[in-house]
């Protein structure tokens, strides 16, 4: 069963090492994201349609929201990568530049010797024993080798396609419920019938102005809700599986593999995290 080998969290987003046997679902993430392999069998991720051989040559990168996978080359068969996401907002407060002014060109990340050895710091630093890890200058490093700045004029663009204020109404309230109420599963159909738009039209308008399917926004904001809880709280599994409305703590576990590739007791117990608030008690 797929494992988590080392978990970092900090305000830059998440950067961890997963020794990985299983396929992952289709998912979304509002992070950048970029995937390394280091060894065993190695892996395939398709990134809007294409797919990608993640090997000793080549990386993955992907932009926020954009839906992708993960399956094993092998089927069965281990492999260990390096995966980083970055928050947006970091990346550009780092920059002193809008969010989403960097961007990946290309799903495709040729593994460049600057790569390589940004890659390589990164993981010694999450496997070595210090309490203390400067992650953020490492990881901002591999984010600006796997990028391309582009033109304000077109961030500005962008960042106009993905504001509340050009999203349709009956959209930004459903998208609205859906980030305030993760366990509230209902929340799209109800929009749907008050809006008087068929399930499949209201569905259909909701991919085009947001960029992923209603499923795969739902099931990120409640990705995301359960990695709050796991990260910065001491409550049990089962407590975090009730809140986020799963029937039952197989439910959620399940739910987080198919996302994760690992259950979420194993993430936890290598998580550490840097400039974090700390819970006070230890997990259980």
């Amino acid at each position: 069963m797929s494992r988590a080998v080392a978990v970092c969290h900090g305000p830059f987003g998440r950067v961890s090492i997963y020794d990985l046997d299983r396929p992952m679902v289709v998912h979304a993430h509002r992070e950048a994201h970029l995937i390394f392999f280091l060894e065993g069998s190695q892996g395939l991720v398709t990134v809007n349609d294409q797919t990608v051989r993640v090997d000793p040559f080549m990386g993955v990168a992907v932009n926020p929201w954009e839906p992708h996978n993960f399956q094993p080359e092998q089927p069965g068969s281990f492999g260990l990568f390096l995966v980083v996401y970055l928050k947006p907002e970091w990346l550009a407060k780092q920059t002193m530049s809008a969010p989403g002014s960097l961007v990946f060109p290309s799903s495709e990340l040729v593994v460049t010797r600057e790569l390589e050895a940004w890659r390589d710091q990164a993981i010694d630093m999450l496997l070595s024993r210090h309490s203390e890890l400067n992650l953020a200058p490492v990881l901002m490093a591999l984010a600006l080798a796997s990028s391309e700045p582009i033109e304000s004029h077109l961030a500005s663009s962008l960042l106009h396609l993905t504001s509340e204020s050009a999203l349709d109404r009956r959209v930004l309230r459903a998208r609205r419920l859906l980030e305030q109420y993760p366990s509230h599963e209902g929340a799209l159909v109800r929009v749907a019938r008050e809006a008087g738009l068929s399930r499949a039209h209201f569905f259909k308008l909701f991919r085009e102005q947001v960029g992923v399917t209603p499923t795969i926004f739902a099931n990120t904001v409640r990705l995301d809700a359960a990695l709050d809880r796991i990260v910065l709280s001491n409550d049990p599994v089962t407590s975090i599986s009730h809140s986020l409305g799963f029937s039952g703590q197989s439910v959620f576990t399940r739910f987080f593999t198919a996302h994760m590739g690992m259950a979420p007791r194993d993430y936890r117990r290598v998580l550490r995290t840097v400039g974090l608030p700390q819970s006070q008690a230890s997990h259980v």
